[in-house]
């Protein structure tokens, strides 16, 4: 969920991994690998046309109908990694993903779900042989965050999906979401949930915050924490000098970097963290911190002076995004999927228990209705306002992310 693999500390259990193992129809694999599944062959030998002079009182044969081009089923199974906590469990079986069931009474289609990423680079280190081959990774979905996204799409490693199978995607992706500049044709990757990045902080301590001045303000120096998320961190500074993260070049990064070693050598003395930065404002080690919103919704409930704000300059979008691996055995199946969950109810359903950032429209009226406690969270609905001033970092290039982590590593001392 939070974006880089030093930063995510998700060292939980997960469910032993199911290799699956049954073969798909002809159908199914023509649209694995992105295609409608017709032939250039023609479908019926054609009929002899009676010669001019023919007195033969045999009436010609029709044609043979041209069928049409079968529309693809859904496969036996799927097979899905994900993070951990990023399913629905069924209410009446801890055993279950109350989604998954839902989509095998409705599609027949046994889900093979397993949470088995930890962190993006270890992940994909797992099935990189496979993609840079284009073979079966032994996964249809997979889901990586967006810096991992981008950089998938650039290698060429996952599949291009066809919109006209997930007619509920196309009505339903909230606007912020669309025209990524790492993926303008939006038909490689479908987000699944998101978290934002502001300011964390302890309001008895500070009042109100709305400005990221403060994270900069020397009147708070050895109280600030600053992420070693390097998007985050180099992505609000940004904002605080005007500057576009989402366009970010390495002119903008130095001059991120400059702002943040200048604090530091006026005496700021702000210390970096990943996961920890919540536990520094729960103790009070730390007044004020860069923060996210999925970690505060439970500092909120353990310490409830503290606050979470976007600032007025803006904040950060990050996202763990559903893609599909080239060489899916079963990626018509895996659209399907990804469009069921895209149905305001489904969402509703799997937000009730994730708590994340919902990227699906309506989601939040369903759940007013049975949870109006989360469909009013601002942390986890943000309104209109909020999203519009959320920003989503540059998709960078091979050499321009050595370049930004390389720069970064010079404050956190991590490089």
């Amino acid at each position: 969920m939070n974006p880089d693999p030093e930063t995510r500390g998700r060292g939980l259990s997960r469910r032993h991994f199911i290799q699956g193992s049954s073969l798909a129809g002809f159908a199914v694999f023509l649209a694995a690998c992105g295609r409608a599944g017709i032939s250039n062959a023609p479908s019926a030998a054609p009929s002899a046309a009676p010669t001019a002079g023919s007195t033969s009182g045999a009436s010609v044969a029709p044609s043979a109908a041209v069928e049409p081009t079968p529309k693809p089923t859904t496969s036996a199974e799927l097979n899905w990694a994900n993070w951990t906590y990023y399913m629905d469990i069924d209410p009446d079986d801890s055993n279950k993903f109350k989604t998954l069931e839902d989509f095998k009474a409705e599609y027949g289609t046994t889900v093979n779900y397993q949470e088995v990423i930890d962190d993006n680079d270890g992940f994909i280190g797992t099935i990189r042989p496979q993609l840079q081959f284009g073979q079966d990774t032994g996964w249809d979905l997979i889901v990586v965050t967006d810096w991992m996204a981008a950089r998938l799409i650039r290698l060429g490693w996952v599949e291009q999906m066809d919109p006209g199978n997930m007619p509920n995607v196309v009505a339903n992706l909230q606007d912020v979401y669309k025209d990524v500049a790492w993926d303008p044709t939006n038909d490689h990757h479908v987000p699944w949930q998101s978290g934002m990045t502001g300011l964390g902080y302890d309001h008895k301590k500070t009042g109100d915050l709305t400005s990221l001045n403060a994270l900069f303000d020397l009147k708070y120096k050895g109280s600030i924490v600053y992420l070693t998320e390097m998007r985050d961190t180099l992505g609000l500074t940004m904002l605080k000098l005007g500057l576009e993260p989402s366009t970010a070049t390495t002119e903008d990064c130095d001059a991120a970097v400059a702002e943040i070693k200048r604090a530091q050598d006026e005496g700021m003395r702000a210390v970096f963290k990943g996961n920890k930065y919540a536990e520094f404002l729960k103790s009070g080690n730390a007044v004020l911190s860069m923060a996210w919103s999925g970690d505060m919704i439970q500092a909120l409930l353990d310490k409830p002076s503290l606050r979470f704000t976007i600032a007025d300059e803006g904040g950060m979008l990050w996202t763990d995004n559903v893609m599909i691996p080239n060489g899916s055995q079963h990626a018509y199946t895996a659209q399907v999927m990804i469009d069921f969950c895209y149905r305001p109810e489904i969402a509703a359903q799997i937000e009730a228990y994730v708590n994340y950032i919902c990227p699906v429209k309506g989601a939040d009226q369903i759940l007013l209705a049975e949870n109006p406690d989360i469909a009013n969270n601002p942390l986890i609905f943000p309104p209109p306002e909020i999203l519009a001033r959320l920003h989503i970092f540059n998709g960078l290039d091979e050499a321009a992310e050595k370049y930004f982590n390389d720069k970064f590593s010079t404050l956190t001392g991590l490089g």
